[in-house]
């Protein structure tokens, strides 16, 4: 028994000796036109394989190159090219019979091309089609549709080439993907490396294929990208004054040529305009979005950026065409919490003066956001109630006069109303008309922009509130000591008409350090109305004063004794 044991394991073993000396002294490279054969049809283009080899002991057959042609309509640049490929096949079947049975496919380092046309049209959306030059060789057995238990691409490099430009790479790409046909729909698990740092994984469920029209083919899938910085991956011009870093969240359906997508990004430092700087805190978007391939267009339905409690409500529209996506969205926000909107301030180039802070109230906003994304215009009106510009005296900027006529100028600003219609652009803010009433102050109405670096250019027109006014000229400070004496009814007027006229202020210097100069088509008028207790009228040939302080520049004028030639 022992010995017919033996005899059997020897038998064996010489059968597999035989059959792999047998497998070894094949020549696989008869093979080749049917492989390629099999390959073209599958994908509806020209495959080409390098030379063949046989690796029995792994039921495989190897090549030291492969390529995927073209789709005629966009050159002559191969579609796919890789340094190697393993197929693996069943090799009984293929030896005795002819019949070519996959098993797996492993493509080593391919380069995949996605360029798209100037009519919108992708090259790989032709995939699976009819292709005549795949026909295999005349007599040969009809080639059977093409199916892989599993399919692997390793260490891969995506080209992404758009109709108008921008260029975008995805390295290190890995994708695994079983029981891959083309009658039903097969799991597949995708990831990859973004230029600038940022990783992508995706993951679901492809299928059944379309051939010749992959856009309509079924997709369902999970998509994560963390550390997207939008200058690094391309998508943002470096000089353009838009960038931030995204961490997206969503899950993705496309049937029938429409992507629906709905998920989540966080966003840090982000910044939208080149005026302004990035959030100093992350920011978050909850965003629903449905994109047709065919148009290249989009609509947001039901999206929110928050910023802590805050919410601001976004939908509209979004153009995929061009180099740069065109947005045409609506933000909308009614009684927002101010000190949670307050990291959103940088992103749209709001700058507050230096070492002050709003505090307190709500804001409310209705805003259309157009254009380019690395150019966005941003226009509505803009309110703010009952808040607080927290380490900033706006009494003190205007002038010490307030001290001097007994009116106390508080420490900080506080707003009872502010409301701006503003346009913000690249060159900076716009606000026409602006509008604030100012607790212990008075109100300020006017118009004025603020560049893109900073700079400010407003005329506004101050009016004293009338009950500040009069308790200065009822017995506080200089206008008590004063009392009815000519120099105290000169100061009463030009309170009187700080009230009922105003006068014009010119606001300078940088958001961070404004400025406040006397506006002399206004300031001269009030000067005489306090002399004369009569209506503003401007002075012929009156010349602008250069001092800082508008308001005492008007008490100090107004006090001065008149020339001889005055009575």
């Amino acid at each position: 028994m022992k010995r017919l044991l033996i005899g059997l394991v020897v038998a064996v073993l010489v059968v597999v000796i035989v059959a792999a000396a047998a497998l070894l002294l094949v020549d696989v490279n008869r093979f080749r036109p049917q492989i390629q054969a099999s390959l073209g049809k599958a994908v509806g283009r020209e495959v080409s394989v390098g030379q063949l080899y046989l690796s029995p002991w792994s039921g495989s057959l190897g090549a030291d190159e492969i390529r995927i042609g073209e789709d005629p309509a966009f050159g002559s640049r191969p579609f796919v090219t890789a340094r190697s490929f393993e197929l693996g096949v069943e090799l009984w079947p293929l030896l005795l019979r002819r019949e070519l049975h996959v098993t797996s496919l492993t493509l080593d380092q391919p380069v995949v091309r996605l360029v798209q046309n100037r009519r919108g049209d992708w090259n790989f959306a032709s995939l699976g089609g009819a292709s005549g030059k795949t026909a295999p060789p005349q007599g040969a057995a009809q080639v059977p549709a093409l199916t892989v238990d599993r399919l692997r691409i390793d260490d891969g490099r995506i080209e992404l080439h758009g109709a108008a430009g921008g260029d975008k790479v995805y390295s290190q790409v890995q994708l695994h993907a079983d029981h891959v046909g083309t009658q039903a729909a097969f799991p597949f698990e995708l990831k990859a490396a973004v230029a600038g740092g940022g990783r992508l994984a995706l993951d679901g469920t492809l299928g059944p294929w379309q051939a010749g029209s992959a856009l309509l083919t079924p997709l369902d899938a999970h998509l994560v990208l963390r550390e997207l910085d939008l200058v690094g991956a391309g998508l943002m011009a470096k000089g353009s004054g838009v960038g931030g870093v995204l961490d997206l969240d969503t899950r993705i359906a496309s049937a029938k040529g429409v992507l629906e997508s709905k998920g989540r990004i966080d966003a840090r430092k982000l910044q939208l305009v080149a005026s302004g700087s990035p959030s100093p805190q992350p920011l978050r978007i909850d965003y629903q979005a449905s994109y047709r391939f065919a148009a290249g267009t989009g609509r947001i339905t039901g999206a929110a950026l928050h910023a802590g409690a805050a919410r601001l409500a976004i939908d509209g529209s979004f153009d995929n065409r061009p180099a740069v996506m065109r947005l045409d969205l609506h933000v909308k926000g009614a009684k927002q919490p101010v000190d949670d909107l307050q990291p959103l301030l940088p992103v749209f180039g709001v700058v507050l003066p230096k070492d002050s802070r709003l505090q307190g109230g709500t804001a409310s906003m209705d805003l259309a956001v157009r254009g380019p994304l690395d150019a966005l215009v941003i226009r509505g009106p803009v309110s703010l109630d009952d808040t607080r510009l927290a380490g900033y005296s706006l009494g003190d900027k205007l002038g010490g006069a307030l001290a001097l006529a007994g009116i106390s100028a508080p420490k900080d600003t506080v707003i009872r109303h502010a409301e701006a219609g503003l346009t913000i652009s690249p060159a900076g803010i716009d606000a026409d008309p602006a509008r604030a009433e100012v607790a212990q102050l008075g109100s300020f109405t006017g118009k004025g922009r603020m560049a893109a670096d900073g700079r400010l250019d407003f005329r506004m027109l101050v009016k004293l509130d009338p009950a500040v006014a009069g308790s200065a000229q009822g017995g506080q400070g200089l206008a008590g000591l004063l009392g009815g004496s000519k120099a105290g009814r000169a100061l009463g007027g030009v309170l009187g008409g700080m009230s009922a006229q105003g006068v014009g202020v010119r606001v300078g210097g940088t958001a961070s350090a404004p400025s406040f100069k006397p506006d002399p088509s206004a300031a001269v008028g009030l000067i005489e109305a306090g002399s004369r207790g009569a209506g503003v009228k401007p002075a012929a040939g009156a010349s602008a004063d250069s001092k800082q302080d508008p308001l005492d520049n008007l008490l100090q004028n107004a006090l001065k004794p008149k020339s001889s030639s005055s009575h």
